[in-house]
Formats: structure tokens, sequence, C-alpha cells
């Protein structure tokens, strides 16, 4: 029998360091199939107790090396160890884990277990924080030896609980977790971090004078005392959660309306202890944070993506605005005629408005104005519906902010005009976007 033999490359690691059946028998974990590590190491043990034994058998081995190693071989050499030595050696703590994997595996599915349904969560997996100091015994002991076929305790702890709490009715997701068991080794604490749950809602701003995110100043007190967000944090309550924000498919201004079709969202709630709650209910609560001043419907579950699509959807997203414009001087109705037939699918170039310019990078922006139709209300005053490509400054389209928006109503007509009043009355993505 050869000294290549994996008998004889357990023997030579066991001399050096001792190790548990399962610390031994990672660093063979990839020969063979369907085999736990355990199953390994407790194979090459035995191998390398028989090996021993046809050596001592042979005169080829001496008695030295059997009592150094029966009490790593325990209790498979226990009988050599009572034949050659009168007694049972006492065995040696595992150099690489202490002894402390297998406490920690029943220790962490129990408590992953209670864990995972007191927060409702299904779908799950398992994440191992390792000690550096068992990290660097790890790889010194590989790089000692040579050993191409181990894997990390990393890798076994996270396959092994996630295969014991997955007996017991729960679900490995590496796509759509709901929660992720940490468990740190060696330490043994282990604690649940959930995932966020996404809704995909829309919602309608009834009054003015409502950011859409809290905005907070210097003084302290908000700009503006109440917003979309602060509506949507009545979840924290319903889910039980550490914080609650919103991602919104753009945003109109403070002071304008969200009417008509409502602005599309995604309610992110993070780090939720209760998940399963019925959609009507977060309706509900997200309707009572609202407080009459913003309404919302939620339309389903969402996942990140949908975030991500929010976020990239402005240039092929359509938008109507009904505005209420004022002229500083009296309009014709020719004049209402010229606006509408110059802004039938017209290119508007827009620098940064002077009003968000303390906020946002001075840069130039081209959005398109697919109509505009008027309504003389009096001769200086009248309201107007704005088809445009998203991101358009409406306000600025209007009165051409000291020429920074070209062309404008000021420009086309030569006429000096602001916007008052501005209601989003339609937010088109274009496509579809799923839910989940």
């Amino acid at each position: 029998m050869g000294n290549d033999s994996l008998a004889n490359k357990a023997i030579k690691i066991l001399r050096r360091y001792p190790l548990c059946d399962r610390c031994l028998g990672r660093m063979f974990a990839r020969l063979g199939l369907a085999l736990s590590n355990k199953d390994r190491g407790r194979a090459l043990k035995i191998s390398a107790v028989m090996e021993i034994h046809r050596k001592l058998i042979l005169g080829k081995e001496d008695m030295e090396i059997l009592k150094q190693l029966s009490p790593r071989l325990s209790p498979y050499a226990d009988g050599l160890s009572i034949k050659y030595f009168g007694e049972k050696p006492e065995p040696e703590r595992c150099y690489l884990c202490g002894n402390l994997v297998e406490t920690l595996m029943e220790e962490a599915t129990e408590k992953g277990i209670e864990l995972l349904s007191s927060s409702e969560s299904q779908r799950f997996l398992v994440g191992v924080k390792l000690s550096k100091e068992i990290h660097e015994k790890e790889e010194k002991l590989k790089s000692e030896f040579g050993l191409p076929y181990a894997e990390s305790i990393k890798n076994e702890l996270k396959r092994e609980i996630g295969k014991k709490i997955q007996q017991k009715g729960f679900t490995v997701d590496f796509d759509e977790s709901e929660a992720i068991l940490i468990i740190h080794f060696p330490r043994g604490e282990i604690e649940l971090e959930t995932s966020p749950i996404f809704y995909k809602a829309r919602y309608w701003k009834i009054g003015r004078y409502i950011s859409q995110s809290y905005w907070p100043t210097r003084e302290g007190p908000p700009k503006y005392p109440f917003s979309v967000e602060q509506a949507a944090k009545s979840l924290l309550k319903v889910h039980k959660a550490e914080d609650v924000i919103i991602h919104a498919s753009g945003r109109e201004d403070a002071d304008a309306r969200m009417l008509g079709t409502g602005r599309p969202l995604v309610i992110e709630v993070k780090r939720p202890l209760k998940r399963r709650v019925e959609p009507e209910i977060v309706e509900s609560a997200l309707n009572e944070g609202g407080k009459g001043l913003v309404k919302f419907k939620v339309e389903g579950h969402a996942n990140r993506s949908l975030v991500r699509a929010y976020k990239n959807e402005l240039a092929s997203s359509r938008k109507t605005y009904k505005i209420l414009v004022v002229s500083e001087q009296p309009l014709s109705p020719e004049d209402h005629e010229e606006l509408q037939m110059f802004f039938r699918n017209k290119t508007v170039e827009q620098r940064t408005p002077i009003r968000v310019l303390h906020r946002r990078s001075d840069i130039t922006r081209r959005r398109k104005v697919y109509s505009v139709s008027t309504m003389p209300i009096t001769t200086h005053v009248f309201l107007a519906v704005v088809e445009a490509e998203g991101g358009l400054y409406v306000k600025e389209l209007v009165s051409g902010d000291e020429g920074r928006t070209q062309p404008s109503f000021t420009s086309v007509l030569k006429k000096q005009m602001v916007c008052v009043d501005l209601d989003v009355v339609s937010v088109d993505l274009g496509k579809p976007l799923n839910t989940v």
C-alpha cells in the first residue's frame, strides 16, 4: 500500500493537528458523492486506524505513533489503545473548530427555525461570519498539506444548517429570500436579517405644499409640514419594521398636486419583523397615514428590479400636466392658436432652473413637448394642458427662466408669463412593469 493513500494522508495531517471527524472530512470534501464531511472524516480515521494496526503487525510502525494518534483517532482507536496500553485515550479538542461544529449546527437549526417562524419568513438563506483566527488556521492547514479537495468551514455550515432547516418546511431561496440567518463562528451568536418587503403602488397628492420626501432644514423643522414619505411611514407599525422608504417614478414640485392616474411608486419596508399582512390592511394603513392629503392604492408586491426600472424610466415616460398661467400682457385668440401650433412635438432645451441650482448640477437637458392645448379664462389668465416627455420643467416651459429654457411660452409670444398652479394628471411609463 503506497504512502500516497488517503489513509496515510490523514495520518500525516493528524500527527500535526487534532481534527474532529467533520474538519478532517472537510479537507477531502470534493471526493466521493452523497457523503457528509462527517462520513468522510469517520471513514478516514477508521482507515488510518487499520493502516496503523497493519504496520504494527508487520513491525513497520512503532508504538509511539499509536500513542500519539489514539487521542486524535478516538473512539475508533479505543480498542487498539486498550489492547496495547490498557486504557482508552482522552480525546483531544479539534484544532480548527474546538469541537464546536456539531453543537453549533444543532443550536443554529433550532434558533433559526424560531427566528424564521417569528418573522413569518418562509424563504431563507444562511450566511456565516467566520473569525479571522479560524480562517487563517484553515488556510494554513490546506497550504501545508496541499489539499486541493478541501472546502471552507463556511460552506459546510451554510449548506448543512440550510438543509436541516429546510427539512422543517422552510425553503432555501437564492433569488428572492425573505431572510438571511447569520451565524457567527465560533462565537455562536445567531441573528436574523430580514429582507425588505416591496409594494407596487400609486399615490395621489390632494393638497399642495406636500413634498414627496421628508425635507429637513438646518433650523430643525422640515421645509414642508407633510410628505408622501411620512404618510408611508404608517407601515412601520403594521410590519414592525425598522424603516420605510419610497421609490417613485419621478417627482412633482411640493406645491403641485398629483391627480388623475396617480404617480407609480415602490414602497420599501426595511427589516420587517412581521411579513404576512393582507394587502387591504396595508392600503388602509397607508391611507390613514395620508390624513386625507395623500391617497394610496396598493397594486401588489414588487422587487428591487422594479425600483431600478422606475429610476431608469424617466426618458421614456410621458406625463400630462394641467397648469394655470398668468400673462403680464393681454392674450388674443391668435396667441393661443400660435402656442398650440408651435408646441407640437417640439424639442425644448432647458438648463437647470435657477430655483433648483443650489441642489442640482448646472446642465442642459433636452425634453420633447408633444402637445399644448389652452383654454382662456380672461385675457390675462388661461388653463393649459401640456403633454411632454418625463423630466420636463413645466414652470420654466412657461416663464423661460430668464432664457435658460428655449423655447418657452414667453419667448414664443414675447409676452412675460408665469405658471401659478400646476397639477400632474397623468404618468404613463410607456410599457408595463410587472409586479411579482
